[in-house]
């Protein structure tokens, strides 16, 4: 698509994301309104980014002039924002973040009314209007800030929580940090003074070192989330990550059933294939993407999904990914079982997986050369997936094999092919 990539629309602000698309953002959600006879009204929140109320400003002068209300809960999650929206029947939910990237970025993901990030046909709908040239009836409409809305959500998790489990959580000076305030009040939070600048900066998911030396420190359990916590990475008491695969396989032994499927995508470890096919669970791919995840679990009616990255999807509680929700079915469990991270994940037996990140500055096309040694490869027992970013300007190589060392030259090998053609 030309705006929209594998999680919404992102970008640097001033360049990708400048007031000229944003206002062509908000002529197109008026047209989606109006050709589907839904009521004019839209819930947006956003994560803790300084040029998210700009984008909010500029976005909101064009709701407002062709009709459509805006209802403001300001700073929060991505999963908050879903659960908003189904509560109160909003015809959209627009959150404004840009998730795990850099201060600078910023974006808009929508989610529907049933609280499920929107399917490609919406995104192909609002990108035809996008750059489609229409005159509309100006019919002015008001804005409402409404933080109280976020309540429901937090009562919800707070119902969730059954105990006070000793840990640390990296908010990632993010949307979670004033939520978890509320819901883990005897609880030590790091990173949970967001001052418009400091998103992700050394901190949460994509820092999970910061938080890892910490636990070790204190010999607890951590867990940090991103930007926006729709995202969650786990440490255990001496330093090691539990990332979203190992979580996944933690909660299959408490949310499916025998005989059931679970949903990961082509980066999913296959240890976590392995290790519920002996509790006869099958796990399914899809490509990397949440929504892709979700959307598979709808249709097969699964009750578990997730990616290595830390999206975790619990049907039970929610149509979408949610860090908090996850950390705390986490701690419930720990609790509950008296039993630790270890010991919880005695069967599963990882892969080696060996990953790098090239700098993309144009469309990447597979030559035969590497081709020919992915076919290689995969011979010889590896899984090879080699793919543009659908969230930032990066090539991703990813390989897996039993043996680490092999898992290694492989992608030592693989690199040096794809920068041959990233750098000309």
């Amino acid at each position: 698509m030309k705006y929209f990539g594998t999680d919404g629309i992102r970008g640097v602000v001033g360049k990708k994301i400048n007031e000229n698309l944003i206002k062509k953002l908000g002529k197109a959600i008026v047209c989606y309104l109006n050709k589907h006879y839904l009521p004019k009204k839209i819930v947006v929140g956003n994560d803790s980014r300084i040029t998210s109320h700009y984008i909010f400003a500029v976005l909101n002068s064009v709701l407002l002039k062709y009709g459509v209300e805006t209802h403001n809960i300001g700073r929060c999650t991505s999963p908050c924002l879903a659960y908003v929206t189904r509560k109160n029947n909003f015809p959209l939910g627009l959150m404004i973040s840009a998730s795990h990237n850099p201060k600078e970025y910023n974006g808009l993901k929508f989610f529907n009314t049933d609280g499920e990030k929107v399917a490609d046909a919406f995104e192909a709908e609002i990108e035809l209007y996008m750059d489609k040239t229409k005159k509309l009836k100006i019919n002015y409409a008001q804005s409402t800030n409404c933080p109280q809305l976020k309540n429901d959500y937090i009562s919800m998790l707070k119902n969730i929580k059954k105990c006070n489990y000793p840990c640390i959580i990296d908010c990632a000076n993010g949307g979670a940090s004033d939520i978890a305030r509320q819901i883990f009040a005897s609880t030590k939070l790091v990173n949970c003074n967001p001052n418009g600048n400091n998103i992700n900066e050394n901190a949460g998911c994509t820092h999970i070192e910061v938080l890892s030396s910490l636990c070790r420190q204190k010999g607890l359990v951590g867990f940090a989330f991103d930007g926006d916590a729709d995202r969650i990475i786990a440490v255990d008491k001496f330093g090691s990550v539990i990332d979203g695969d190992k979580i996944l396989f933690i909660l299959s032994k408490f949310f499916v059933s025998f005989n059931s499927t679970i949903v990961g995508t082509v980066n999913t470890n296959s240890a976590l294939q392995d290790a519920v096919k002996n509790r006869n669970i099958s796990l399914m791919r899809t490509p990397v993407g949440d929504k892709f995840i979700y959307q598979q679990m709808k249709k097969i009616k699964s009750m578990l999904g997730g990616e290595d990255s830390g999206h975790i999807i619990i049907k039970k509680y929610t149509n979408t990914g949610d860090g908090i929700l996850t950390a705390i079915c986490l701690m419930n469990i720990l609790n509950l079982t008296n039993l630790d991270f270890n010991q919880l994940l005695t069967d599963y037996n990882e892969y080696a997986m060996a990953k790098a990140n090239l700098n993309l500055t144009k469309p990447f096309k597979q030559t035969q050369n590497i081709k020919m040694m992915i076919d290689k490869y995969t011979r010889d027992g590896a899984r090879i997936i080699i793919r543009p970013s659908g969230t930032e300007p990066v090539l991703r190589v990813f390989v897996e094999h039993k043996d680490k060392a092999k898992a290694n030259k492989m992608l030592s090998t693989l690199v040096a092919l794809c920068k041959a053609i990233t750098k000309h």
